[in-house]
């Protein structure tokens, strides 16, 4: 049966499953990051989602949907450092301040959060589409669950989640415009942006989420 919306109970279980998951692609993250920067970019996302799945943990079972989003991203970014950790930090709780008072995400819902997390990490970021960021995946899902006009969330979710990861590999062919890694030129060329890599591994579990909760 596919799932058509997402309570407050069942966001706060996602975000821990899919911080299993960011756990447990560190080192390819990390050897993602190794090509073009300092090799320690699974590091920071382990730190961060530790962080997110340790806060959860103590945050009151009433806790709204926009407040879980809210102390996942604080919890981001007052436990990392570097660019992505704001980046990171602050697209979560942009997410929680779209999602004020909605006592559900379903499908209309899943989109106006991806609408905001491409806002912010442009804004925080000052990056577009092209950059070779995060920005690049995140921009991809938010259009694929735009362009559908699917009411069922699992669809939307795979459909975002496949987006993203179509948009991180093609992150391969594209220079590096901001940071630290546009001082490496064509030697980028062949290896993912990190950045983007970790979003699509989010989204997907995200769906791995709700597909096995679905079947259980």
């Amino acid at each position: 049966m596919a799932l058509t919306a997402l309570d407050r109970r069942s966001l706060s279980q996602m975000m821990v499953f899919v911080a299993g998951e960011i756990v447990r692609r560190e080192a390819e993250l990390n050897a993602l990051d190794a090509a073009v920067g300092d090799g320690d970019h699974g590091i920071t996302m382990r730190i961060g989602f530790e962080a997110i799945r340790d806060r959860l943990g103590l945050l009151d079972p009433e806790t709204s949907i926009a407040g879980i989003l809210r102390e996942s991203g604080g919890a981001f970014l007052g436990a990392t450092g570097g660019a992505i950790g704001v980046v990171m930090g602050k697209m979560l709780m942009a997410g929680g301040k779209a999602l004020q008072s909605v006592a559900e995400i379903r499908a209309p819902e899943f989109r106006l959060l991806l609408t905001a997390m491409e806002t912010s990490v442009a804004t925080t970021g000052k990056v577009k589409p092209g950059d070779r960021t995060i920005l690049d995946a995140i921009h991809a899902a938010a259009a694929a669950a735009a362009a559908s006009d699917s009411r069922d969330l699992d669809a939307i979710v795979d459909l975002s989640a496949s987006a993203a990861h179509e948009a991180a590999r093609s992150t391969a062919d594209m220079l590096c415009r901001v940071g630290r890694a546009s001082r490496l030129g064509s030697r980028v060329l062949g290896h993912p942006d990190p950045g983007a890599t970790s979003f699509a591994i989010m989204l997907r579990a995200m769906h791995d989420w709700i597909v096995k909760d679905t079947q259980s």
